[in-house]
């Protein structure tokens, strides 16, 4: 059962695309998508998440099956072992290098129905499952039918359940939430990592909920401005951001996308190697190859930013650099007290406050 898609991501640090700890994979002609996002402040992050979803895609856990997946998740952790590279890691790496990657983890496969329900004509399965705070809205006709798995905003102020790298003895509080529905031709499904998910929830409950089916026709560009604007405003956290629609559709097709923003993707030339091209139109749903995205940040024209942008690009590139020396410090979270880690959290939050302080009295 294929599907049409549009992918938009934007990292955390929009001057390090490179650092984006999100990962996706798309298989349209299997009708199977699939979202991860790697938690930063452990390591090897990025590699795991790549790792969970590409291994996903090609060979789909099953939820029901507890000792199946322990094989599966055996042999993503083995792969993890043999890709990192632990030469040249500083000291406060080491430390964390015994406790892993972490990652959450979700997916969904749209298919035809093997027995027809009663009242169910023209419906298409829907099934997938869930570890952590990435999440899927299913809309139809702009109305939104389901959330998954998270239910609820606050449930986003709690650390997540995630997926480890390394053995740690917890593998049994691994317990995915199960997908099974029924979805039809032209529904909208949205994944997203939870900085959008976290947003968009926040604005459920605030009876103004997202109009999905607009952001289907935004280009690249807009994307990055609507959610540079919303993390100047505070409305949505500093974070990776990932969001992957997909349109239910009964036949192969293409997608339309703005001429004048060019979506970059990855193809794969005859000799095999992966190249990068603008193209004006998603992978047709119809290809063979699963798509699995890279961590490549869209190469849009030049543009004048606006006053607010400069600002939101200057609070940023600020908070990067207090963010270097905080974070190489609090790496060492094995070997720091917790009273020196709340004292760093202060000195952090205190030196950006005093910059951006001084940022508008020079701007005044």
């Amino acid at each position: 059962m294929p599907f049409q898609s549009r992918i938009f991501r934007i990292a955390k640090d929009v001057g390090h695309p490179e650092e984006n700890q999100d990962a996706y994979a798309l298989d349209p002609a299997r009708g199977i998508a699939v979202v991860a996002d790697g938690v930063a402040s452990a390591i090897f992050s990025k590699q795991w998440a790549a790792i969970l979803v590409e291994a996903t895609l090609a060979d789909t856990p099953d939820p029901a099956e507890a000792e199946a997946f322990g094989r599966w998740l055996a042999r993503q952790r083995q792969t993890w072992t043999e890709q990192i590279d632990v030469t040249g890691l500083a000291w406060y790496q080491k430390a964390k290098l015994p406790l892993g990657a972490f990652s959450t983890l979700l997916w969904v496969q749209v298919q035809l129905m093997e027995e027809p329900q009663e009242g169910a004509f023209g419906a298409y399965r829907l099934w997938g499952g869930a570890i952590g705070d990435s999440c899927l809205f299913h809309v139809r006709r702009g109305e939104l039918v389901r959330m998954f798995p998270i239910q609820a905003a606050e449930e986003f102020e709690a650390d997540p359940v995630v997926i480890g790298s390394v053995d740690l003895n917890r593998d049994q509080l691994l317990q995915f939430a199960v997908l099974d529905e029924l979805c039809y031709e032209d529904d909208l499904l949205v994944l997203c990592t939870d900085a959008v998910a976290d947003w968009a929830m926040r604005q459920i409950e605030a009876d103004q909920p997202p109009d999905w089916n607009s952001y289907w026709g935004l280009t690249q560009q807009q994307w990055r401005d609507e959610i540079m604007g919303l993390r100047h405003e505070r409305a949505m956290r500093y974070d990776d951001a990932t969001l992957v629609l997909l349109r239910v559709a009964a036949q192969p097709g293409t997608v339309e996308t703005p001429e004048e923003s060019p979506i970059p993707a990855e193809v794969e030339s005859p000799d095999g190697t992966r190249q990068t091209q603008a193209i004006h139109e998603e992978p047709a749903a119809s290809q063979e190859e699963p798509v699995v995205a890279e961590a490549v940040e869209p190469a849009d024209g030049p543009q004048a930013p606006s006053q607010q942008e400069q600002r939101a690009a200057t609070d940023e590139d600020w908070a990067g650099k207090f963010k270097s020396a905080g974070e190489q410090l609090s790496e060492g979270i094995e070997l720091a007290s917790e009273q020196v880690l709340r004292g760093l959290s202060k000195w952090k939050k205190k030196a950006v406050e005093k910059y951006r302080e001084k940022f508008k009295r020079d701007d005044r």
